[in-house]
C-alpha cells in the first residue's frame, strides 16, 4: 500500500472539508438562480393578468358607449340622420374610435360617423365578427384589419335589440394605438417586451416597436407556448431574436391574449456575479488551508515517533513510554495506549454481556411477536361472536311467520350486538391480518359490475352516502374474486370518496375492461391532494387533511386494505389527483376472466323441509338464542346447552341428529367434546358442525381430527346455514342407509 506523507493527507482533510461547502454553495447558487427566474416568471405573468385585465377594462368603456346609443330611441323611429348627430356627440368622448358604423341585418352601412374626414364606407371589411354578433346576440371584439381606407383598426360591435330581435348592429373601430397606452401605463423596465394577441393571434399591442409589429405574427415558438392553455410561462424569442423569458394571459371576454417578456440576460446576470464571488473564496480557501496544513504537520509529527515507539512496546507486551505532546489529541493516544491492555480485557468482558443481552432482547421480541398474534386471533374470535348473533337474528327476521315477540328479541339481539361491535376495531384487525398474509380469499367467479351496483344500493340504503351525486357507468366484466374482499374494496373506496367531497358532490363510479385488465374506478370533486400524499395515500394509518370534529370518523387504514386485497387478487390500486381543491381518482385493476358458460343465481339454498333435532352448544347467549330461534321457525326441534359439560350430557340424553357446536367454551372445549361423543361404542352417530369464531386452516385441520363432519366459520349467513343443513341431511340419509 503506497503511503502518504501527513501534509499531504491535511491537504486532502483541507479540501475534504471545502467540498461539502462547494457544492451547498453550488446547490445555493442553483437554488438561488430558479428562485430567480421562477420570480421573474411570477412577476412577468403578474404583469400579463394585469395588462389583460386593463385592456379588458378599456374594451368595455367602449361597449358600454356603444350600449348607450343601441338604447337611443332615434333608432326606434327610424331617424338616422338625429342618430348620427348623437353619434358624433360620443365619439368626441372618445377619441380612440376611429369612425362608428350603423349596420342592418344584410350587412349594409346605414351610418358612417368617421372622426376623419373620409369618404363613406359601404362595405363590412371584418364580417366574421360582425355574423357572430347576429348569431349570438351578445357583444363581441372582432378582429383586428387593414380596411379598404388603408387603416389598422379593430371593430367592437354590439347588437341594436328590440322586441326580443336584432334589428341592427352597431360597431366602433377602434385604434390599436389608443391600447398603447394601457401597455405604457405598465411601467415596464428597459428591455422588456409586451405584446397583445386579438383572438385570431394579430398583433394590436407591441411595445417597443409599435408601427413595426402592428398586425403581424408571433413567433412560433410562442404559439407553441400560448396553445397550451389560458395562461402560462417559458423561454421564447422575440421577433428580433432575443431569448425572453415569457409569461402570457388569455382574457375569457374578449379572447385576447398578452404576453411580457424579460430579457433571459437579466436574470443571469446577478447568478454570474454569485458564481464569481463563490469561485473566489474557495480559491481563498484552498489557499490559506494549505498554509494551515504545513503548519500543523511540523507540529505532529515529532511526537508521533513517540507514539509509534509506544505501540510497539504495547504489541510486545511491555509497558509504553508515555510521550509528551502539547497536542492534546496525541497525549490521550499516549495514556490510551499505556491502558490498551486493561481496556482489551474490558472489552471481552463488555461483549460477553452484549451477546447476552442480545439473546434475551431476542427472545423478548419472540415473545412480542408471539403475544400480538395471540391477541389478534383473540380479537377476531371476539368479532365472530357478535357477527353470528347479528347474522342469525337479520335471517330471523327475513323468515316468513316469525312472531312479533320473536322479531323483538331479534332487534334486541341486533341493538346490544351492534353497540358492541362499535367498540372492536374491525378495520384495524383486517388491516393487521392483510399486511402478515393471513386473510385467505374464497374466490369465484363475479362480474364486477355488479358487485359495485350492489355496494353502491347498500351505502345508499344504509345513508352513508349522505347527501352526494353517485354517477355510475358499469359495463359488465368478470374477474375471479373473494365477493366479500370485493365488496369491502368498493365500499372502502366510496366511503372514502364521501369523506373527502363535501356535500352535494359528484362521485363516478366506473367498471371496464382495459385489455387483459378489470378496471374499478372511484373518482369524486372533492379536496383532492398534493403529490405528496397521493403517493403515499395508501400507506397504513395515512389520511388527507380533515375537519376538527372528524364527523366522518377513519382510523386510515380503509385505503391500505383496498391495495394490500387488490394485490392479493393480483391487481394493484393506484391513486390520482390534479392537486387540492380538484379531487381525486382511485383505480384499482384486477386480472380479467371469461363471463362463466352459465351463470349461477346467487339465491339462498333451499333448507331441507324435513325437521331435524339439532343441539346448539354455545356460551355467547345472543348467539345461541338468535340461533335457536331461527332453527325453529325453520321447523326444527332445538335443544341448547351454554358450555360444554352441559352440551355433552345433552347430546348423550337427547341423542340429537345434529349438533351445531362452538369450540371456545366454558369447561370443556368443543375439540374434547367431539372426541368424548366419537369414542362412545354402539351410540348413533350425530352429525357433527363446528360453529366456531376460530377460521384459520390449523382451526379447521383440528377440527376434523377431533371428529367433526364440518367445520363454519362464525358470522353464518343464511346460504351457509342452508348448505350446512343439506350436508347433515345427506349424511344421515347415508347413514341410514348403512
Amino acid at each position: 500500500m503506497k503511503r502518504v506523507a501527513l501534509r499531504r493527507r491535511l491537504l486532502l482533510l483541507v479540501a475534504a472539508g471545502l467540498l461539502p461547502v462547494a457544492v451547498m454553495s453550488g446547490l445555493g447558487l442553483h437554488a438561488l438562480y430558479r428562485e430567480q427566474r421562477t420570480q421573474t416568471e411570477r412577476t412577468a405573468l403578474e404583469l400579463a393578468r394585469a395588462m389583460s385585465t386593463a385592456i379588458d377594462n378599456e374594451l368595455q368603456q367602449s361597449f358600454a358607449a356603444l350600449q348607450v346609443l343601441a338604447s337611443s330611441p332615434r333608432l326606434d323611429t327610424g331617424d338616422l340622420r338625429a342618430f348620427r348627430g348623437e353619434v358624433e356627440r360620443v365619439m368626441a368622448l372618445h377619441p380612440n374610435w376611429r369612425e362608428t358604423l350603423l349596420i342592418d341585418l344584410d350587412g349594409r352601412v346605414l351610418v358612417d360617423a368617421s372622426s376623419e374626414p373620409l369618404p363613406a364606407l359601404r362595405e363590412v371589411v371584418e364580417s366574421a365578427s360582425l355574423r357572430e354578433c347576429l348569431r349570438t346576440g351578445m357583444p363581441v371584439v372582432g378582429q383586428m384589419a387593414r380596411g379598404p381606407r388603408g387603416r389598422w383598426g379593430f371593430p367592437m360591435r354590439v347588437p341594436v335589440i328590440r322586441g326580443g330581435q336584432s334589428r341592427y348592429v352597431l360597431t366602433a373601430v377602434v385604434r390599436p394605438g389608443s391600447m398603447l397606452a394601457v401597455a405604457e401605463r405598465q411601467h415596464l423596465d428597459p428591455g422588456w417586451v409586451m405584446t397583445s394577441l386579438d383572438s385570431a393571434g394579430n398583433r394590436v399591442i407591441r411595445w417597443p416597436g409599435q408601427e413595426t409589429y402592428l398586425g403581424t405574427r408571433i413567433t412560433q415558438n410562442l404559439r407553441d407556448l400560448m396553445a397550451q392553455g389560458a395562461q402560462g410561462t417559458g423561454i421564447t424569442n422575440t421577433a428580433d431574436g432575443h431569448a425572453v423569458f415569457t409569461a402570457f394571459s388569455r382574457s375569457p371576454q374578449s379572447g385576447w391574449s398578452t404576453a411580457v417578456g424579460i430579457p433571459v440576460e437579466q436574470v443571469q446576470a446577478s447568478a454570474l456575479r454569485s458564481a464569481l464571488a463563490f469561485g473566489g473564496g474557495i480559491a481563498l480557501s484552498l489557499l490559506l488551508g494549505a498554509a494551515a496544513a504545513g503548519f500543523i504537520a511540523r507540529g505532529i509529527s515529532r511526537p508521533m515517533e513517540a507514539l509509534r515507539e509506544a505501540a510497539r512496546a504495547v504489541g510486545a507486551g511491555r509497558a509504553p513510554a508515555p510521550a509528551t505532546s502539547d497536542i492534546r489529541e496525541v497525549q490521550d493516544v499516549s495514556e490510551a495506549l499505556v491502558e490498551a491492555s486493561d481496556a482489551r480485557a474490558a472489552a471481552a468482558r463488555e461483549r460477553d454481556e452484549l451477546l447476552r443481552s442480545e439473546r434475551a432482547a431476542r427472545a423478548a421480541a419472540e415473545a412480542a411477536s408471539r403475544a400480538k398474534d395471540e391477541f389478534l386471533a383473540m380479537l377476531g374470535h371476539e368479532l365472530r361472536n357478535p357477527l353470528g348473533a347479528l347474522s342469525n337474528a337479520a335471517m330471523l327476521l327475513d323468515t316468513a311467520g316469525t312472531q312479533a315477540s320473536v322479531a323483538a328479541r331479534a332487534r334486541g339481539i341486533i341493538s346490544r350486538q351492534v353497540a358492541h361491535l362499535s367498540r372492536l376495531t374491525e378495520d384495524l384487525l383486517d388491516a393487521g391480518r392483510a399486511l402478515t398474509g393471513k386473510i385467505v380469499l374464497r374466490r369465484e367467479p363475479m362480474d364486477l359490475s355488479a358487485a359495485a351496483l350492489q355496494s353502491i344500493t347498500t351505502l345508499k340504503a344504509s345513508g352513508r352516502l349522505g347527501a352526494h351525486h353517485v354517477v355510475h357507468d358499469l359495463r359488465s366484466v368478470w374477474v375471479d374474486a373473494d365477493p366479500v374482499r370485493l365488496d369491502q374494496v368498493i365500499g372502502n373506496l366510496l366511503v372514502n370518496a364521501v369523506k373527502y367531497t363535501p356535500a352535494g358532490g359528484t362521485i363516478r363510479v366506473g367498471v371496464k375492461a382495459d385489455g387483459n385488465e378489470a378496471v374499478l374506478s372511484v373518482a369524486d370533486d372533492g379536496i383532492g391532494m398534493g403529490a405528496e400524499l397521493a403517493g403515499r395515500v395508501f400507506e397504513l394509518f395515512v389520511q388527507g387533511e380533515r375537519q376538527l370534529d372528524r364527523s366522518q370518523g377513519g382510523l386510515g387504514i380503509g385505503l391500505t386494505l383496498v391495495r394490500r386485497l387488490a394485490q392479493m387478487h393480483g391487481g394493484s390500486a393506484n391513486a390520482y389527483s390534479g392537486g387540492d381543491n380538484r379531487g381525486s381518482e382511485f383505480v384499482v385493476r384486477l386480472p380479467a376472466m371469461a363471463a362463466p358458460a352459465r351463470q349461477v343465481e346467487a339465491e339462498d339454498a333451499a333448507i331441507p323441509a324435513m325437521p331435524r333435532s339439532i343441539l346448539v352448544v354455545e356460551d355467547n347467549d345472543d348467539g345461541r338464542e338468535s340461533l335457536r330461534m331461527l332453527l325453529e321457525a325453520l321447523g326444527h326441534t332445538v335443544h341448547v346447552a351454554n358450555d360444554g359439560n352441559t352440551g355433552l350430557e345433552r347430546a348423550m340424553s337427547l341423542q340429537p341428529e345434529i349438533i351445531l357446536l362452538d369450540i371456545g367454551l366454558p369447561g370443556i372445549d368443543g375439540y374434547e367434546v367431539a372426541r368424548r361423543l366419537r369414542s362412545r361404542p354402539g351410540a348413533r352417530r350425530p352429525f357433527l358442525a363446528a360453529l366456531t369464531g376460530y377460521g384459520g386452516p390449523e382451526d379447521r385441520d383440528r377440527a376434523f381430527a377431533a371428529g367433526f363432519d364440518a367445520h363454519v366459520a362464525k358470522p353464518v349467513d343464511r346460504a351457509r346455514l342452508a348448505s350446512l343443513l343439506a350436508a347433515a341431511a345427506r349424511a344421515l340419509r347415508e347413514t341410514q342407509e348403512r
